[in-house]
């Protein structure tokens, strides 16, 4: 179970409970931090019309993580292009932080977080398939498990984070 929240595309700040805008979004956290489902944000730009990309910034969820502490908060795309460092220095601030990598291709993706494997523990393996620049999920795939990481971080990426942050029912 999971929700994803597109800020860029739904012209809604994740921080819209602190300033009125959408005082609801609280209840909603609240809800998913007391049933531990996982939400997805996107950050980063988007160049689908109608996006507002300034909303695509990771950096204003510290403002949800830090009100929300036991909510899993995950950043689709970490960022990409422009708010990386944001999406790295979340994950080092914030326990409850996620980060997703589709969207980054996989050979550039130590380029996007040159300290990953400080943070591995909390990385999610995706593509963002079918999408501009995704050929194929074998590839992505196979260049995720070609970058030069220790074994368990690679291992944890592609499988066994996701199965922490996602246990199979019936499992805790």
């Amino acid at each position: 179970d999971g929700i994803k929240i597109h800020p860029p595309h739904q012209a809604l700040s994740p921080d819209a409970y602190r300033t009125g805008d959408c005082p609801d979004l609280a209840f909603v956290y609240e809800a998913c931090a007391e049933r531990g489902v996982p939400i997805m944000f996107h950050t980063g730009t988007s160049i689908f019309p109608g996006a507002r990309s300034r909303l695509g910034s990771a950096l204003v969820l510290d403002d949800v993580a830090v009100d929300f502490p036991t909510l899993k908060i995950i950043l689709a795309h970490g960022g990409r292009p422009l708010w990386t460092d944001e999406a790295f220095f979340l994950l080092r601030r914030h326990q409850n932080c996620w980060l997703d990598i589709s969207g980054i291709p996989p050979k550039s993706l130590l380029q996007s977080f040159p300290r990953l494997e400080e943070i591995g523990s909390r990385v999610l393996f995706g593509t963002d398939w079918p999408s501009p620049g995704v050929r194929s999920l074998r590839q992505n795939l196979e260049d995720v498990l070609a970058l030069p990481l220790p074994q368990a971080v690679k291992d944890g990426i592609v499988r066994d984070n996701a199965l922490r942050l996602f246990p199979p029912k019936g499992r805790p």
